[in-house]
């Protein structure tokens, strides 16, 4: 029980799958030809993971990293 409580805290910061969805179609909406399949996934992980903290690269195929 402790592990799985642990496990959630440290997954505070990242937004939901639907919110993640969101952002990530918006972003896929604005550069249609740098959107992939793969920077779609991508997109998604980034902003469950790291909430408002993620930022696209600017780069084609889009890219996401977590600022620090």
């Amino acid at each position: 029980m402790l592990l799985s409580l642990v496990t959630l805290a440290s997954g505070c910061g990242g937004l939901s799958t639907q919110a993640s969805q969101e952002r990530c179609d918006q972003l896929r909406d604005a550069v249609p030809s740098c959107a992939t399949d793969e920077s779609y996934d991508a997109c998604v992980s980034c902003y469950e993971a790291c909430g408002d903290d993620c930022e696209p690269s600017g780069a084609c195929p889009q890219t996401f990293t977590c600022a620090e």
